[in-house]
């Protein structure tokens, strides 16, 4: 049995193919059987993680997933607080600590744990952030520090 969170995670992730298919936030709910909380919870979880995603295209015509900010991300907000206390500001900034071996993981930090570093690689693996998958971006930037700021004009 799913714990709450685990549950709206899981909500959050479905109701986001959803919308990618075109459905409404009504026939979202309808279809995965939520109640009005459990739906405006996904709404507002999606909509801050649209309109952060138009802020940065608007401010950065050349950003990626990687420069999405962690504060606009769908992690519930006790976890985006703690990352964000944590000195994380992008979610490049996440994939980088989980890429360092030399660190412990990040279910060591304070108030995070398995669960919550669970539903923080699940995000990352949305955006295909997590080693082993295609972040060419993080690759280049590891490589050449100096291209990290962007190319200098």
């Amino acid at each position: 049995m799913l714990s709450q969170s685990q549950h709206a995670a899981a909500n959050i992730a479905e109701a986001r193919r959803l919308r990618a298919e075109g459905l409404s936030y009504r026939q979202i709910g309808r279809r995965l059987q939520l109640s009005s909380a459990q739906l405006g919870l996904v709404r507002r979880s999606l909509k801050r993680e649209k309109a952060g995603r138009t802020r940065l295209r608007a401010t950065m015509p050349n950003a990626t997933d990687r420069d999405l900010l962690v504060s606009r991300s769908v992690l519930p907000a006790g976890l985006r607080r703690c990352l964000i206390d944590a000195g994380y500001r992008t979610l490049g900034d996440l994939a980088d600590r989980l890429d360092d071996a030399d660190l412990p993981g990040i279910e060591t930090l304070p108030g995070i744990g398995p669960h919550r570093a669970r539903l923080v690689k699940a995000l990352l693996d949305h955006y295909e952030l997590l080693h082993g998958a295609s972040d060419l971006q993080g690759e280049i930037e590891r490589l050449f520090p100096d291209l990290r700021d962007g190319p200098a004009g």
